[in-house]
């Protein structure tokens, strides 16, 4: 469970990789592909559109031309003296002669004119009489259509022609299909301004717009609108919602209105001049069919490009990740098998091929550091056992000077029991291996411990003068480090001396530094003088001092020899420390005391 959220939680590196390549390319590029598909959807939309809004432009003006020619046709009929004539019956006429004069006229009209095989026209006189270019379903009269009340406006003058939306066909079924024309009445007068008869040319728009459909590439229908939105007629269903919503919608449009609803795009073109509107409804999915093959397609592509590219990815990233995962598991292994591993650097290159060497060095030089440390292990554990070994001598010894020192007071001889309590005192103090620094006061006692067993030996040839800082007594300082210095003043510097030698012990601190000194009238230090001269001063014991400092210290001590123009001085110096007691007026805090 743990991996699995470690997993989700993308919290090793190969799934941080395939993070960083989802977020950066794969998702930008996702986006950046579906919007381009989302375009050129959009781009192809927006052509249709255009192209369906140019072809009902066309439409329209095909439909106006259909138009005026009516208009004209009717304009030049009522200018004719002939037909004047024939409707008033002043020519005095027969009636076939009557009809053939109006067959040429028609047949004038149709070559003269702009042939259209959807434009009937027919004229009639008060006499009951109709003359026709087409042959009548039943022939009309003047009386009957001037009662209508759409042609009231004809009948009383107000109007000199009319437009009728949805009058009854009277066309044969043979010569047409639809049951609705579109009309134009014009009033015929004489030269007195009198009504002689009636202009009536009929459009046959529903065979008009079917013909039109078939003329184009793309099979769509077409509607006629009249002027209150009302469907006068069309190819295709007239039932249909949503194109009855859409032009209920497009009623509040004075210029051209489109909408894509569902699999159909509707689109209208209105005609001012007569205030109806043509409508179309085209089918997407005859041009977007290809579209969404081609999409499918795209999106297929897409989704195995990007399955493939996942799968690469996940290779390279396997492949990258691997020498990783084979060093954590040597790292692993490093502290289990005890520094003995070793990473194969044969199948490595560039970066991790430097990994590997890297890695392999530092097992290498962690197993020559614990090589050293054993081997230093080893010298410590022989060291601590000869130390121990050699403390046994030190301990008979000291038994042996306390008898000694009993011995020579039972027989009165209190100078030989000083010296031994003095003896017995250095004794103790160096088998204390739990303290390496005492306060100034106990190593100026075993100093003067040592002083006084070397008077003994000299007869008092030599005198010690103390000089020291007071407030000193409790600084802490190496301990037996006055008395090499003393050892080394007394038998290099003062044996070979005719007269009293003086001595010089001085302890004093400066700028944070504790200074013990150690200066003497003696033979002088001479560092190119030959190893049998009177005075050597690279002694075992200022060895022994320096090297205790340092490892007390480290490189805040220093020893220094300084000759004198009679004698030398040695002088220490180390950080200072105080360490009084509290009853002793010491401060209560430890780690405020003076450094």
């Amino acid at each position: 469970m743990k991996d699995r959220l470690g997993f989700f939680a993308f919290s090793s590196l190969k799934n941080r990789l395939f993070l960083v390549f989802l977020l950066l390319i794969l998702l930008p590029y996702s986006f950046l592909h579906f919007r381009s598909v989302a375009q050129i959807e959009q781009s192809f939309t927006d052509q249709i559109v255009r192209q369906n809004t140019e072809q009902l432009e066309q439409l329209k003006l095909m439909f106006e031309d259909m138009r005026g020619m009516a208009f004209r046709v009717a304009v030049r009929l009522e200018k004719d003296p002939v037909v004047a004539g024939m409707l008033s019956g002043s020519e005095g006429l027969s009636e076939a002669e009557r009809r053939k004069r109006m067959d040429d006229l028609w047949n004038d009209i149709k070559s003269n004119a702009l042939p259209s095989p959807f434009v009937y026209y027919s004229l009639l006189d008060r006499g009951g009489r109709q003359y026709a270019s087409y042959t009548p379903k039943q022939p009309l009269t003047y009386d009957e259509l001037m009662e209508r009340p759409e042609l009231l406006a004809l009948k009383d003058g107000g109007e000199s022609y009319v437009w009728t939306e949805q009058e009854e066909s009277d066309l044969r079924t043979e010569d047409s299909k639809s049951a609705r024309l579109i009309t134009l009445y014009s009033v015929f007068r004489d030269g007195q301004g009198r009504q002689i008869g009636l202009v009536r040319i009929g459009i046959d728009f529903q065979a008009w717009l079917s013909s039109m459909v078939r003329s184009f590439p793309i099979t769509q229908d077409f509607y006629m609108l009249g002027g209150q939105g009302k469907v006068l007629g069309g190819t295709g269903d007239l039932t249909d919602t949503a194109l009855l919503s859409f032009i209920r919608d497009a009623g509040g449009y004075a210029d051209g209105y489109n909408r894509i609803d569902g699999a159909y795009l509707y689109n209208t073109m209105p005609i001012p001049a007569m205030g109806w509107t043509l409508a179309s409804r085209f089918p997407l999915q005859l041009f977007f069919g290809d579209i969404a093959a081609v999409k499918q397609r795209v999106f297929t592509t897409f989704l195995l490009f990007t399955l493939l590219f996942v799968v690469i990815t996940f290779f390279i990233l396997s492949t990258l990740t691997r020498p990783l995962r084979l060093l954590q598991k040597k790292m692993a292994e490093v502290a289990d098998k005890q520094l003995m591993t070793h990473l194969s650097t044969g199948s490595y290159k560039g970066e991790l091929l430097a990994l590997a060497r890297a890695f392999n060095q530092m097992v290498s030089d962690l197993q020559g550091l614990m090589r050293r440390l054993k081997a230093e292990e080893r010298q410590k554990e022989a060291v601590r056992f000869q130390m121990l070994l050699s403390q046994m001598n030190p301990h008979f010894l000291l038994n042996t000077l306390n008898v000694v020192k009993w011995n020579v007071l039972g027989k009165g001889d209190e100078e030989t029991a000083a010296i031994c309590v003095s003896l017995g005192k250095l004794l103790e103090t160096s088998l204390n291996e739990e303290t390496d620094l005492i306060h100034l006061h106990e190593e100026r006692e075993l100093t003067e411990a040592y002083v006084s067993i070397q008077s003994f030996r000299y007869d008092q040839t030599f005198e010690i003068r103390w000089e020291c800082e007071p407030g000193l007594d409790y600084a802490l300082v190496p301990k037996l480090s006055l008395q090499p210095l003393v050892e080394n003043a007394i038998f290099h510097g003062l044996s070979n001396k005719d007269r009293e030698g003086i001595i010089w012990i001085r302890a004093y601190a400066e700028s944070g530094r504790c200074y013990l000194e150690v200066e003497d009238n003696g033979a002088g230090w001479n560092p190119a003088a030959s190893q049998n001269a009177a005075r050597k001063r690279k002694s075992i014991g200022l060895r022994n001092v320096k090297e205790r400092l340092e490892l007390l210290f480290k490189h805040e001590a220093a020893l220094d020899i300084l000759p004198q123009p009679e004698g030398t001085r040695v002088r220490l110096g180390f950080p200072l420390l105080v360490a009084a007691p509290y009853s002793e007026g010491g401060n209560p805090d430890v780690e405020s005391a003076a450094r």
